[in-house]
């Protein structure tokens, strides 16, 4: 393969539920050559996300959605190998938004540089995507405070692990909703949250009855659905709920009824915020020197779902959907 030749997964047909090898086909293609200011980038690791399934939908959502026969686009981390900008020379790491390839052609208004790393997967996955994400929703948003009741849905998947941690590291009481019992031992008895419950097989609005019977006062919502109806019936007066996800609703071919206790917004007083990190750019450099001084501090850490081979990427990718990862989705290329 010349230096010039990528393999890129291609956008090709809407899903109708899950991603199939009919919504993304992988071909070989021709890279153009750099302009000034472009450089190439070997990919090392790719990240994917629940939004992935967004960006392929025909929905009215927060950027331009891929189009059919474009690249499929997500986060990736690799080392420059060649390059036209002096910001970013040959051998060093950066990290941005581009594409599912083994390589990719960025510039600086995509891409920032990326600190040579030990474990460059967690590193990436800290500090660059979920990290963040958990830090900016749940202390800009959220305005979390000291000792507070926060209730985590999708709690095993890589944000839902660092917003946990983040509550807890303030003194916070936490619980997680999670799909299975080896998820929910995880929680409590590896990562200290207070309790934890499998959605699957409890009463989930019951559930978090018990366990929060002074009510919420922040939820961190992933999910949505019956999930969050569950949060809503039990905030407390002035409570805040933070839309970081919606992932119940990803794959849904119909509109999904709004949450049946809507009403609680008026008779508890909450207030209700979405948030993209992608909107945030301008809080990384304090909310990436916290996430490095918490990971020093032992703090904060990520389990890690790599999956080999960029030709598994689909597969890997629904596992975000199926409930079959436990921390963050990675595929790293071999």
């Amino acid at each position: 393969m010349s230096k010039h030749t990528a393999i890129s997964w291609f956008f090709n047909e809407r899903p109708n539920d899950v991603f199939t090898t009919e919504t993304l086909t992988l071909r070989e293609h021709t890279l153009t050559d750099l302009l000034e200011g472009q450089f190439r980038v070997k990919t090392h690791y790719l990240s994917l996300d629940a939004t992935n399934r967004v960006w392929v939908s025909d929905w009215d959502i927060y950027m331009d959605p891929v189009r059919i026969g474009d690249p499929m686009r997500g986060f990736v981390v690799g080392k420059v190998i060649e390059s036209r900008n002096a910001k970013f020379p040959v051998g060093i790491f950066a990290s941005g938004m581009a594409s599912w390839s083994n390589q990719v052609i960025g510039d600086e208004t995509s891409f920032t540089p990326f600190p040579a790393q030990e474990n460059l997967g967690q590193a990436f996955a800290v500090t660059s995507i979920a990290g963040p994400t958990a830090h900016v929703g749940l202390h800009h948003i959220g305005e979390l405070q000291d000792n507070e009741t926060v209730v985590v849905s999708g709690a095993a998947g890589a944000v839902g692990l660092m917003v946990c941690q983040m509550a807890k590291r303030k003194g916070c009481r936490v619980i997680g909703i999670a799909g299975s019992d080896d998820k929910c031992r995880m929680l409590t008895e590896d990562f200290g949250i207070d309790a934890a419950i499998n959605y699957k097989t409890q009463d989930v609005t019951e559930a978090l009855g018990e366990a929060c019977s002074d009510g919420i006062d922040l939820c961190f919502e992933n999910v949505g659905g019956d999930i969050l109806d569950a949060s809503l019936t039990h905030m407390r007066d002035f409570g805040r709920v933070v839309i970081c996800g919606l992932i119940s609703s990803y794959t849904e071919k119909d509109p999904v009824p709004g949450p049946y206790m809507f009403r609680n917004i008026i008779m508890r007083l909450l207030s209700m915020r979405g948030f993209v990190i992608l909107d945030y750019m301008d809080l990384m450099p304090k909310v990436q020197a916290d996430l490095g001084a918490w990971v020093k501090a032992g703090e904060l850490r990520l389990p890690l779902h790599v999956v080999d081979g960029l030709e598994n990427a689909v597969d890997a990718v629904n596992l975000l959907y199926t409930g079959g990862n436990t921390g963050k989705v990675l595929v790293r290329m071999v």
